[in-house]
């Protein structure tokens, strides 16, 4: 009795250091900014300002893993611990920890450098001109669209991109708490599209400097964010620049990267081949410029509501309508079937009788998904 009392003991002791942090991460932090409109633009100025520390991304965006995407898949659907050095938009580097060593990725104003500890391997770039930052930033009208990476998911990053169109009236305060043991500041953003699956996204900024330190994302109806980034260990010190700086060692095997944007692993053939005939509006939201590489899909949106448009050969069609079909909650609405992962959804309709079929994907509902593909079909019959 006495053995297993102390066992007891033991386990008791345990349990409540693994719930410490958060438990500390619930404690309020005292009175910080009162007006959300105020934090909200504080935390867009501070999108460039540098930091260092560690942070832990969780995601329940369970996507199927196939070629290409395996990575994307891996990132948004589990959990990803990654140091981060971040002097500028065009000096950082971001070290991505996994059991066997780590990934690094370097990016400066004249390239990129991703190094593998484990393979000793280093791959080298080009500039963030062609390829956008892990901010969203990049030389306008060059930038090219690409998969996410781990950089991506950042807070400050994600903050960057989630709050760049929101406005005043979106917005309302949330309590402080305590982040990486630094006052943070809470700050609710909540979009209000009657079609839109992003119910709310919660951002906390550090107090002393602005910087977003803890971002979660939540669909309609979730109790539990779909995407949620955080910093376990934060300091808004200026990190040095030979912390940044990659120099390969010896030994080392370098080669140029082939950069696949994801115009390259959709094919040639996946877009929308009417030339103009897109709408310019689709389900009440105003068609957007697409980004370079996929110019003939048509996007549309506002602020975290967003999804996109195209055509697919009806070849390929059927073979993912086959794989719709057999994930768990697939939804057969009128002209297509649909399926949401979390706030992201994708509607693949019926043959057009051209031998093509139309998708949309993005952050609507399965309602949303189903108003478009009908104003689309709509259009496609009287063309």
């Amino acid at each position: 009795m006495e053995r297993a009392w102390r066992w007891g003991v033991v386990a008791a002791v345990v349990a409540a250091l693994v719930a410490l942090p958060s438990a500390v991460g619930a404690w309020p932090a005292g009175q910080g900014e009162p007006d959300a409109g105020r934090l909200l633009e504080r935390v867009r100025a501070a999108s460039g300002s540098p930091y260092e520390g560690l942070a832990e991304t969780t995601g329940a965006l369970g996507l199927p893993v196939t070629d290409g995407l395996a990575d994307v898949a891996s990132l948004l659907g589990g959990r990803t611990q990654q140091r981060v050095w971040w002097r500028s938009a065009d000096d950082w580097r971001s070290d991505v920890l996994t059991p066997t060593g780590e990934e690094s990725t370097r990016e400066t104003a004249t390239g990129r450098v991703v190094w593998d500890y484990e393979a000793n391997r280093a791959v080298v770039g080009d500039g963030v001109g062609s390829g956008g930052t892990a901010g969203g930033r990049g030389s306008p009208g060059t930038a090219s669209v690409r998969l996410p990476r781990a950089a991506d998911t950042l807070p400050p990053s994600l903050a960057a991109r989630l709050l760049s169109d929101a406005t005043a009236g979106q917005v309302g305060t949330l309590p402080s708490a305590f982040v990486a043991g630094r006052a943070a500041d809470g700050l609710r953003l909540t979009p209000g599209e009657p079609l839109g699956s992003v119910d709310r996204v919660d951002v906390w900024a550090d107090r002393a400097s602005g910087v977003a330190v803890r971002v979660e994302v939540y669909g309609r109806g979730a109790d539990r964010p779909a995407l949620a980034s955080t910093f376990l260990d934060f300091s808004d010190a200026r990190p040095a620049s030979a912390t940044t700086a990659f120099t390969p060692p010896p030994g080392a095997r370098v080669r140029q990267a082939v950069d696949t944007g994801l115009s390259d692993l959709l094919g040639s053939s996946y877009g929308w081949t009417r030339g103009g005939e897109l709408p310019e509006r689709l389900a009440g939201f105003a068609r957007v410029t697409s980004a370079g590489g996929l110019e003939r899909v048509g996007e549309y949106g506002r602020g975290v509501t967003r999804f996109a448009v195209a055509l697919l050969p009806d070849p390929q069609a059927s073979s993912l309508r086959r794989q719709l079909l057999a994930v768990p909650g697939a939804r057969r609405l009128e002209g297509g079937v649909a399926v949401t992962v979390g706030p992201v959804g994708l509607f693949l309709g019926a043959s057009s009788g051209s031998g093509e079929s139309p998708v949309i994907t993005g952050t609507l509902t399965p309602e949303g998904l189903a108003r478009a593909a009908a104003e689309l079909a709509d259009r496609v019959a009287s063309s």
